[in-house]
């Protein structure tokens, strides 16, 4: 079969850029992989020279970039269907974020990939799709304040969000030190539309302990954003006034 197959695809690319001219190279070799096109997608290999879309897949670990399109193709649709579905032999490994793009594709099968729209996947620890998200949280600051307690600043950006959060979810390596334990927070703050930025105040902790910590944004669906930039603190408890004057003499009976 991938004899078949290579060999399809190979006389297949001219045809799938819209050349239908037999006349051009192997005429049997163009006829024969007709015939191969056809039997091995049940009839849809005509369907696709009428154009449809492309769905295309690459790495990513920036939410808000877009991703060059290198890897091959994962899914497609033929014609004016409106939804397409990845194919079933892909897979999407656990704990993974993927940047997909659709790709329209016109009579003769030349695609166009210029202002294709694209959005970002995310799986989680059991490749399970995770559903629409916000955007993580950018520009997180960590400054430390007299009784030893810390203040978050972190920005929050709506351009390109799937989902917009609810509220913050504010987290630190406390229990696991050393690692940011994210399966339980320590804090929350309630979102706002269009404000930008947004803070936190911590409870007091002991004279240069050190903690690091994280934010994250939640949809009201309960989907967290990724996880963003983890940054580390230092806690400066205040000091005792120090004495103004010191006297020496005798002490008195």
């Amino acid at each position: 079969m991938k004899s078949q197959l290579d060999k399809w695809l190979g006389y297949f690319a001219p045809l799938h850029r819209g050349r239908f001219d037999f006349s051009l190279g192997d005429v049997v070799a163009h006829r024969n992989a007709w015939h191969q096109g056809l039997a091995m997608t049940g009839g849809r290999f005509w369907t696709r020279i009428a154009g449809g879309h492309n769905l295309r897949r690459a790495a990513t670990a920036d939410a808000e970039a877009n991703a060059t399109m290198t890897e091959p193709i994962v899914g497609r649709s033929d014609g004016s269907a409106d939804s397409v579905t990845t194919f079933p032999w892909v897979g999407h490994p656990a704990n993974t974020q993927f940047r997909l793009a659709l790709t329209a594709v016109g009579a003769g099968g030349v695609e166009d990939d210029s202002d294709a729209p694209q959005t970002t996947v995310r799986f989680d620890a059991e490749g399970d799709l995770v559903g629409p998200s916000p955007n993580a949280v950018v520009k997180l600051i960590v400054t430390s304040q007299a009784g030893g307690v810390f203040l978050l600043h972190w920005m929050y950006r709506e351009s390109g969000q799937q989902a917009a959060p609810q509220s913050f979810r504010i987290y630190n390596d406390a229990a696991t030190p050393g690692a940011v334990d994210y399966s339980q927070a320590v804090g929350s703050v309630t979102y706002r539309f269009r404000r930008g930025f947004f803070e936190w105040t911590s409870g007091p902790f002991a004279d240069g302990q050190r903690r690091i910590w994280a934010v994250r944004a939640e949809a009201a669906t309960g989907v967290l954003s990724p996880i963003g930039v983890e940054v580390l603190g230092i806690a400066g408890a205040a000091r005792p006034p120090a004495p103004s004057r010191l006297f020496v003499g005798a002490a008195e009976d």
